[in-house]
């Protein structure tokens, strides 16, 4: 539900502006109406460089130190620590700059090894001159040595690096590659690389020791300046009178926190004026539901909140999100570790995420509610699995009241065994014939021995893929039909409820086409006696829909609108209906898949020795990406399903404006 709420108009002297907006952020109650825009404020957008200055620190941090949190308190002056934070952090990063240069440059360096470099300048004058080659093992050639005067530096990576010395005059013909004389030894530079990585490392140490405490000051810094430009932004939205000595601020404050506001400004010198919201005045929207709702509170934001005037739908969408999830994951074995990983996440994270966690193991619950309706365990399928009838089945037959005919019938069926329960329900068919009763077959199914023999007495009740096809079209049309209804409410509360007649009239009719043509079908009801009540109900919503669906105009205006109504509803809810068998594909499939890695892994224990542990793997690998893929799609669908077919069809107009108290953050 939405939260009442009150506006409030502040009338205050300028020179006591400030003591007001002190006394409101103190409040922590009142959203301040915001008349202008101030983003080219040069206090905002330092305030909001100082910030984001701060917040690449945290992440800085983060990096440098896994797992962080900050310490209790800090003492030290945030923008002092933030400047030698940057300093350490530029040191660091100029130094390993300076160490990647460096090794490029050791790497060129080392086949040459240690070497005085005045030699070549000594050389300047005599006419002689040295020169660097390199060449491949096997394209080096032995006569070059009887040609030249030839050093042998190094040999790596079978590859030869030598020094030729001859006049400068003479160069030297060898087919190999000439190399550069390097500025200075591998030695100069692997100390000046030490010296570089011992510096980087000491000042990365120094941040990591302080870590805790930065951290905490950077947090601290971060929020300082949040409240800044959170007062500053306020501060600016008064409009001012009276040659700028009056100052009137508009705000507003929940009804259940008025007494708290006016216990603080009774006595100020300022005078305050509360009013009820106008009729098409933007007001600040606070959800307050159940604990159960509350959870959902965070899928509602994701799309928009509701207008102030209509009503909150997280309460009624939140039963239908969690059924959707169920049936979308639809694996028990799912959805218990949805529950258990939950207990155990639980207590590791902090309180604010704890809600979401629970969360999960609503829809957790969920998927084990529908895991055990459609019969599946980890890709288990429990339907198949396994009917034999024994003399214990044939007592248990008794006690449920299945005719003596019948056991006489089946007592030839003892001990063969059937793998599904198709196989065994042909074989049923076979000897009761298709007469037999829903409760006799019931009876019969769950007298039947398994594979899992703590199912039994409830396998019967599980349900397979048609039914499962079936059961996301009724829920759909529930859905609908729940969303039809708030509707009625949503419009009777905006705009009256004669404005709803033609939406009534819808309700009552699908009701009748339901309840009496689908009660007939179903033989449930006799048709020729309540073909009266019938024909009044449906005349009755056809003169809803057709005369009552846009009060205030002429009466044929008002058919052509039920007409072109008759055409966007009939073709919607058609649309609408065969969306939800989204649900059926993805339970489907998330069955089909849990069951094609079991299989897989399964083969696997055919490998001698081994195959064990590769069955583990598999199994693990295989449900982990499943688990994943159908939570995926168990979120995003039903959030379509939510936001597309229920707030169409429930007349949701959103565009609520979130609740921002100004206080000290």
């Amino acid at each position: 539900m939405i939260a009442g709420i009150k506006k409030y108009a502040f009338l205050v002297h300028h020179k006591d502006y400030s003591d007001l907006l002190d006394s409101l952020r103190k409040a922590g109650v009142v959203h301040i109406t915001e008349k202008r825009r101030l983003d080219e404020s040069s206090v905002i957008q330092s305030g909001l460089a100082g910030l984001n200055r701060y917040r690449s620190a945290i992440r800085q941090l983060k990096m440098l130190v896994p797992g962080l949190r900050a310490s209790e308190q800090s003492e030290e002056d945030p923008e002092k620590v933030l400047s030698e934070f940057e300093s350490l952090m530029k040191e660091i990063e100029d130094r390993k700059h300076r160490i990647e240069r460096l090794r490029t440059e050791a790497e060129t360096a080392m086949p040459w090894g240690r070497f005085d470099s005045s030699v070549f300048s000594k050389l300047d004058g005599s006419g002689w001159t040295v020169s660097l080659f390199s060449c491949s093992k096997k394209h080096f050639r032995e006569e070059w040595k009887e040609e030249h005067t030839i050093e042998i530096i190094s040999e790596r990576r079978s590859r030869i690096y030598f020094a030729v010395i001859h006049r400068k005059s003479e160069f030297p013909d060898i087919d190999a590659e000439e190399e550069a004389i390097p500025g200075r030894s591998v030695a100069a530079v692997l100390d000046e690389l030490k010296k570089n990585e011992e510096l980087a490392a000491g000042a990365e140490a120094a941040v990591k020791l302080n870590a805790p405490v930065w951290n905490k000051a950077f947090l601290e810094g971060s929020t300082d300046l949040i409240n800044l430009i959170d007062y500053h932004t306020v501060e600016q939205q008064a409009e001012k009178y009276a040659e700028d000595n009056l100052y009137v601020l508009e705000g507003w404050v929940p009804d259940d926190e008025e007494e708290k506001l006016k216990e603080i400004l009774e006595d100020s010198d300022c005078y305050f004026f509360p009013a009820e919201p106008s009729e098409n005045e933007k007001v600040p929207v606070i959800l307050k539901n159940s604990k159960f709702a509350s959870l959902f509170e965070p899928i509602t934001r994701l799309y928009s909140l509701p207008d102030y005037r209509e009503l909150d739908l997280t309460p009624f969408f939140a039963p239908f999100f969690m059924l959707f999830f169920g049936f979308c994951l639809g694996d028990a074995g799912y959805g218990l570790f949805f529950v258990i990983a939950g207990f155990i996440i639980k207590k590791k994270v902090s309180l604010k995420l704890r809600p979401f966690v629970t969360l999960a193991q609503y829809l957790g619950a969920a998927a084990m509610l529908f895991g055990i309706i459609s019969g599946t365990f980890f890709g288990i399928n429990l339907i198949d699995s396994g009917y034999v009838i024994t003399d214990q089945s044939v007592i248990r037959m008794e006690e449920y009241g299945v005719p003596e005919k019948t056991i006489s019938g089946l007592k030839q069926l003892k001990g063969i065994s059937f793998a599904t329960r198709q196989e065994f329900s042909g074989e049923l068919t076979k000897i009761t014939g298709e007469d037999i009763s829903s409760a006799e077959r019931n009876a019969i199914l769950k007298s039947a021995e398994g594979n899992f023999s703590i199912i039994r007495s409830f396998r019967h009740l599980m349900q397979d893929s048609l039914s499962m096809f079936y059961l996301a079209i009724v829920l759909g049309a529930i859905q609908i039909l729940f969303g039809m209804v708030l509707k009625i409410v949503n419009i009777s509360r905006q705009r009256g409820f004669r404005h709803s007649l033609s939406v009534i009239g819808w309700v009552v009719l699908l009701l009748t086409l339901i309840v009496f043509k689908g009660g007939g079908a179903l033989k449930l009801l006799d048709e020729t006696r309540v073909s009266f009540l019938f024909n009044i109900l449906f005349v009755f919503s056809l003169v809803l829909i057709f005369l009552f669906n846009t009060p205030g105009i002429n009466v044929f205006l008002r058919i052509g609108n039920g007409i072109w109504d008759s055409y966007n509803v009939i073709t919607g809810i058609f649309g609408d209906l065969l969306s939800y068998i989204r649900l059926f594909a993805l339970g489907i499939s998330s069955s089909i898949l849990g069951f094609v890695f079991n299989d897989i892994s399964s083969q696997m224990l055919s490998v001698p020795y081994v195959g064990w542990f590769f069955f583990i793997v598999l199994l693990l690998i295989g449900h982990s990406l499943n688990i994943f893929m159908a939570t995926l799609g168990g979120f995003v669908h039903p959030l379509r399903l939510t936001f597309v077919e229920f707030y169409k069809n429930a007349g949701f107009n959103g565009g609520g404006l979130d609740y921002k108290p100004f206080k000290i953050k």
